[in-house]
């Protein structure tokens, strides 16, 4: 039986870009992804975002995607921001050292009222457009 090629996909974008939309399609039946955002989901299955959270979040975050390498998933997928390189940098190293296929998928700026409309998180103009400014090509 021949091998499963694995493949790490990076999201980046802006919330709002329809990165979580790509993701699902990616995925597939058989992948997994990961978002940072599903730990700020309550008992209640709302979404509330906590600043304060955000780093131990990340951190759980990525111990998830790590363990999904670990069990050799065939599509491990980063669902996050990714503003800068530095914040997806640990999961490029985690998926090479496991023997996994990298691929990046940047998705197309919208305009920020266009953002704004389309994120499902309420995430506010002055953010995105915050988060435009410090994008890392």
């Amino acid at each position: 039986m021949p091998e499963v090629t694995k493949v790490v996909y990076i999201m980046r974008g802006v919330p709002g870009s329809g990165k979580t939309t790509i993701a699902r399609m990616l995925a597939g039946t058989t992948g997994r992804i990961h978002s940072t955002d599903d730990f700020f989901i309550g008992a209640d299955g709302k979404y509330c975002f906590n600043p304060r959270e955000l780093e131990g979040n990340h951190r759980r975050n990525f111990e998830a995607f790590c363990r999904s390498l670990d069990e050799g998933v065939p599509a491990v997928i980063c669902d996050n921001t990714n503003v800068r390189r530095w914040q997806f940098e640990p999961h490029v190293r985690a998926a090479r050292q496991r023997g996994y296929l990298m691929a990046i998928v940047a998705m197309p700026h919208p305009t920020v009222d266009e953002a704004v409309r389309r994120n499902t998180h309420g995430v506010p103009a002055g953010a995105i457009q915050g988060m435009l400014c410090e994008w890392e090509p």
